[in-house]
């Protein structure tokens, strides 16, 4: 069995659960949901970096990440997430879209390290007025897997 589906909505900027015709919640697409749970997720800011208001974002299920499987290996400010939204603070300028490309290269980099995925790219876009578009590309099991996302602040 699969993970329950997150389907994004383009037109609200937002992701949730998938429900069947039945009632049922839809599971599979896994990659798919992995990938916006690790870019939609706000990742705690860093010291100094962008707040709104006095909030650092972050996600209460970080405190937990040293109760994973003992087998594995520690990892090191293991967080889930990442700072996207970060970018509305930003100048729409080519700098942020380096380094919004950037941040989703980073935030999925978990799956590389976890052998989920063998490599992770993005292209990422402004659209209209105050909207961001990233097309993100990740390859696994030799198969390349591209997802397209639109949002805005707020959404």
């Amino acid at each position: 069995m699969g993970d329950v589906r997150i389907v994004w909505d383009p037109t609200t900027g937002t992701g949730d659960l998938n429900m069947l015709p039945s009632g049922a919640l839809e599971t599979g697409h896994d990659l798919e949901t992995a990938s916006l749970i690790s870019m939609f997720t706000d990742a705690q800011a860093d010291p100094g970096g962008v707040v709104y208001g006095t909030d650092p974002a972050g996600v209460w299920f970080d405190t937990y990440s040293a109760l994973e499987d003992p087998a594995l290996p520690a990892i090191a400010k293991d967080r889930i997430g990442s700072k996207l939204y970060q970018a509305f603070a930003r100048p729409r300028t080519q700098e942020t879209l380096n380094w919004l490309r950037d941040e989703i290269i980073r935030c999925h980099g978990w799956m590389i390290t976890d052998g989920v995925a063998s490599a992770v790219g993005a292209t990422t876009f402004f659209t209209g007025p105050g909207g961001i578009g990233a097309t993100v590309t990740i390859i696994a099991n030799g198969q390349a897997n591209v997802f397209s996302y639109v949002w805005a602040r707020g959404s």
